[in-house]
């Protein structure tokens, strides 16, 4: 079980998500701007039949840009439902025209993220240590229809990390250096690539049983 600081305790699921969505449309750090491209190279990649993306490396410039351009931009449309099960409380975060915002209710999400409210407030506070790629599966699932939305889903709890990062040791004001573009940038990749193998291999094990 994740401890968690007792002050964090006293914190709500909703205030939780008040915060993450402050930080997302302010991002001093951009970190958005680093996500997004990748999560929707990501997203582009899942649209590909298996034989297709067996073959990827073989696709020419133009047939590339064509998958990618057929994926709409990441964070631009999208609600995502926190529903603490301990608590029985649903909240949703909700992208709209690229801006984020909460609600106190979940009306038809995109992707549902179920976990004990002490998870998923952990998983919001980017002060918190909690890795969102060990512990899905284990102490939280994200659910959705569409695996594309899912992956935008799974983006999104990438944020916080890569906050906690650059709030470690990242001046906003030096982003525009090449170093600082190539550490956050890394992160995001390494970050994302881990959690969508990870929600993979759960699929996986889940339909071959």
């Amino acid at each position: 079980m994740i401890e968690v600081p007792a002050n964090k305790v006293r914190r709500t699921l909703l205030g939780s998500l008040k915060d993450i969505v402050r930080d997302i449309n302010r991002d001093q750090f951009m970190i958005m701007e680093y996500l997004g491209p990748i999560v929707d190279g990501s997203r582009a990649a899942l649209s590909l039949s298996i034989e297709k993306a067996k073959e990827l490396h073989k696709l020419s410039d133009a047939e590339f840009e064509d998958y990618m351009d057929r994926t709409e931009q990441s964070f631009l449309n999208l609600t995502i439902c926190f529903r603490a099960e301990d608590m029985d409380q649903a909240h949703s975060l909700v992208f709209d025209s690229g801006e984020a915002y909460v609600f106190e209710d979940c009306t038809e999400p995109d992707v549902v993220i179920l976990g004990d409210s002490r998870m998923l407030m952990s998983l919001l506070d980017a002060d918190s240590n909690v890795s969102p790629v060990d512990e899905l599966g284990t102490s939280y699932r994200v659910v959705g229809k569409d695996s594309s939305d899912v992956i935008e889903a799974l983006g999104l709890l990438c944020f916080t990390p890569l906050l906690r990062i650059a709030r470690s040791g990242v001046d906003p004001s030096s982003l525009l250096s090449e170093d600082a573009d190539s550490i956050i940038l890394a992160a995001a990749s390494d970050l994302l690539a881990s959690i969508v193998r990870r929600w993979i291999d759960l699929q996986t094990a889940t339909h071959s049983e």
